[in-house]
């Protein structure tokens, strides 16, 4: 059997323990899956035009549940429409993700270590914040599960179908529109390669690794890449026409909407909120640590805090950036009421006891925002292209700023775009993240289903920690 193979049987056996566990301790739908298993319920039973006003999402997680359980209940003669049934529509993305990263991994490393890279399709189908959600009834599973097939499939240069796919991401949670456009920006770079043999294409693009990029170059790629699909638009219409067509339902559903988000759009106001890149960047350089900390990281760093080399211009331009983020973090940061008021969060902890610890700690993180995002910078900039950079960067931005509120589950897509973007570690690395992994998730399982507590307000109801 081919260690792909035995991988995923683990992978799913795990999935169903823990699946087990997590219906056992918790056999009534806890937090929002209230408000999800309630709409779902009321899909099962075929009344498709009542909505629970507290949701805010579309409704993709209902139907594809439906599809799922109503055929099961005619075979059975039973209704399957309850909370451990609909729990499991997760782990059935679960299982799903890790076919998807295998083959992503695969498609983006074609000449390693298939071994390796079952290993590394292992490890990150177990990606902290993502595998908590495995478990419960929420939209981040099968949101997470189709934008990747979408980008797998684009890879594959199937547009039509990764657009479908997309389309279906998008009834999962409507910001993954900005994944559809990531992914038509990069399949876009991908068409215009040397290396596509699309005959119909007129001239060629010539993308400069990341890492070499200097800002006079940078600007004629981008010039290059305006004019070269402006050349070719009619050409390129008819490729990426599916792509299109979905963002044009999406622009409808926005005019229909009145906005982006549905139900409770009180406590979803987009604003300015530019330090989620911070708390982004921070997010993935833990997380990350294992596969991009590198001794030359170290030993640059050192040589530039002991033996400073920087030339007046680069002291000119870190100062400026300093200067910037001092600027965003005072006028745009934002406390969400969310964020205080509810203790069962990880976000609670690290915004009570980090940032409101002093008001200066805010700005004094700032060194450490800048040298993770440099190590990030670089270790992605290895491996990609300039605009492919570019085109990730407007992503993560467009995704995670508009949104008030710190919440790590909006972390998970554009952090599974950079983990699998830096190249392939070494076993050793993949040893080290898988130990990371591991450690957090039974500390927040443990905690979960061991460590209830209660409320004062509800001395009735037991509250469990949960990302």
């Amino acid at each position: 059997m081919h260690l792909q193979q035995t991988f995923l049987i683990i992978h799913t056996i795990s999935l169903v323990i823990v699946a087990y566990l997590v219906n056992d301790f918790v056999p009534e739908p806890y937090m929002d899956e209230i408000f999800h298993v309630s709409q779902a319920k009321q899909y099962c039973k075929g009344n498709f035009y009542e909505w629970n006003p507290k949701l805010t999402t579309p409704p993709g997680l209902y139907i594809i549940s439906n599809l799922i359980i109503k055929p099961l209940s005619t075979i059975f003669l039973h209704d399957l429409c309850s909370i451990n049934f609909l729990r499991a529509i997760n782990i059935l993305f679960g299982i799903g993700l890790y076919q998807i990263l295998w083959k992503l991994i695969i498609k983006l490393n074609p000449f390693q270590d298939r071994d390796l890279l079952s290993i590394n399709a292992l490890i990150l189908s177990i990606f902290p914040v993502g595998w908590f959600y495995n478990f419960l009834y929420y939209t981040d599973s099968g949101s997470t599960f189709f934008v990747l097939w979408s980008y797998l499939l684009s890879l594959e240069k199937r547009y039509w179908m990764s657009a479908l796919v997309g389309g279906i991401s998008v009834l999962f949670r409507q910001t993954n529109i900005i994944w559809v456009c990531f992914i038509l920006g990069t399949s876009l770079l991908a068409v215009l390669s040397p290396n596509n043999r699309e005959s119909n294409i007129r001239g060629r693009m010539t993308y400069y690794r990341g890492i070499n990029i200097r800002p006079n170059i940078a600007i004629q790629e981008i010039k290059n890449l305006i004019i070269l699909s402006l050349k070719n638009f009619p050409r390129l219409s008819i490729i990426f026409f599916p792509y299109f067509l979905i963002l044009s339902s999406f622009i409808i559903f926005l005019k229909w909407n009145g906005g982006i988000v549905l139900g409770d759009k009180s406590n979803h106001i987009a604003v300015l909120h530019i330090p989620q890149i911070f708390y982004f960047i921070s997010f993935t350089a833990i997380f990350s640590a294992p596969i991009i900390l590198k001794n030359e990281h170290v030993e640059r760093l050192l040589n530039g805090i002991l033996k400073p080399r920087f030339n007046r211009k680069k002291k000119l331009y870190l100062l400026i950036i300093a200067i910037i983020m001092i600027f965003v973090i005072n006028q745009f940061t934002f406390e969400h009421p969310f964020l205080l008021s509810d203790n069962r969060h990880y976000t609670f902890y690290i915004w009570k006891n980090i940032y409101r610890r002093h008001y200066l700690i805010k700005y004094l993180l700032i060194p450490a925002y800048m040298v993770a995002g440099w190590i990030l910078i670089e270790s992605i900039a290895l491996q990609q292209s300039f605009l492919w950079i570019l085109i990730y960067i407007m992503a993560v931005c467009l995704s995670l700023v508009p949104s008030p509120l710190l919440e790590f589950r909006y972390f998970i897509i554009p952090y599974y775009i950079f983990r699998l973007h830096i190249g392939l570690p070494s076993g050793m690395r993949l040893i080290m993240e898988f130990l990371v992994y591991a450690t957090v998730n039974y500390q927040t399982g443990y905690l979960f289903l061991q460590e209830p507590f209660v409320w004062l307000s509800e001395m009735h109801k037991w509250q469990r920690f949960m990302w």
